[in-house]
């Protein structure tokens, strides 16, 4: 009797000493252990993860509030590191972007994603939260739309811009964000439509305008 009467008391308690294992501080007052923290009323959680003496680790979920179905974020901190892997999801729980942070801070390549067919939209590369390196442009059939290089969040050096037939519809080069240097657009067919020369953003010197891939007209600038 006093057996059935010490489990059915130990039962009792398991709710109690499962929450008492949530949302813990450390002596020093350090959030310690699992935490889950909800938006004001009940079940309408916040965020929920697992700190080391206030040190975020492993994997994060964090929600939008109204939206509970699936997390706004998901953040993975490994072992306490610095870098953070992250992917941001859709209200329907589909993937947004995805890349790393470090101190909270985009570093390194970022993906973005079409939402209606989930192939990807855009690849980034940043540094210090900033970009730097190519940006490329994805059409929904997987084509590339468009290929620029980034340097301190400024377009520098050539860009291409694509149809979705591949054939490029504009070649171009930056300095400093401006266009700056030799020009040239396209048909959708692939055939030289125009050509000339940027200047911190104006158009300089002989412009050539052509029909039929034949010289059609050139102005000066």
């Amino acid at each position: 009797m006093f057996k059935q009467q010490l489990i059915f008391f130990l039962i009792l308690c398991l709710p109690i000493i499962s929450c008492a294992q949530i949302n813990q501080t450390d002596n020093t007052g350090q959030r310690d252990g699992l935490w889950k923290v909800n938006f004001e009323g009940p079940d309408k959680p916040k965020f929920e993860g697992t700190f080391d003496h206030g040190k975020e680790t492993g994997i994060f979920k964090f929600y939008k509030k109204g939206f509970y179905d699936h997390p706004a974020a998901i953040m993975d901190f490994g072992n306490g590191r610095d870098s953070v892997e992250v992917v941001y999801y859709t209200q329907q729980g589909k993937p947004i972007s995805k890349g790393k942070m470090w101190d909270k801070k985009r570093e390194g390549e970022w993906v973005y994603y079409h939402q209606k067919s989930d192939s990807i939209m855009m690849t980034e590369v940043y540094k210090n939260d900033t970009l730097n390196g190519l940006q490329k442009t994805y059409f929904t059939n997987g084509q590339l739309a468009e290929k620029t290089n980034y340097i301190n969040g400024e377009k520098n050096g050539e860009s291409f811009i694509y149809a979705d037939n591949g054939k490029i519809m504009k070649q171009l080069h930056y300095k400093n964000g401006e266009l700056n240097g030799p020009a040239c657009y396209f048909t959708a067919t692939g055939e030289k439509s125009i050509e000339g020369h940027y200047t911190a953003g104006e158009k300089t010197g002989t412009w050539k305008y052509y029909k039929d891939e034949k010289l059609d007209e050139e102005k000066e600038y």
